[in-house]
């Protein structure tokens, strides 16, 4: 998915700056005004856009050690 890790850096920080904007140059659809992480998952899941088997795996890659020493998060 990621060529590289500063790939996975940049794709960090945009989520962080413009969450809806990332998402949609990615081809999903959130609905204008969304802003709330929580509710932009759910509303993903609800339509079908992500499997809960694709998040399950992205929350299980983000609070791995590894992945948190790179970003510099605790634990």
């Amino acid at each position: 998915m990621f060529g590289n890790m500063q790939d996975m850096y940049n794709l960090l920080q945009q989520l962080k700056q413009d969450p809806v904007g990332t998402l949609a140059k990615r081809k999903y659809n959130i609905p204008q005004g969304m802003t709330n992480p929580s509710d932009i998952m759910q509303h993903l899941l609800n339509t079908g856009q992500v499997t809960q088997n694709a998040v399950n795996n992205a929350n299980q890659q983000a609070h791995s050690p590894f992945i948190r020493q790179i970003f510099g998060q605790r634990q």
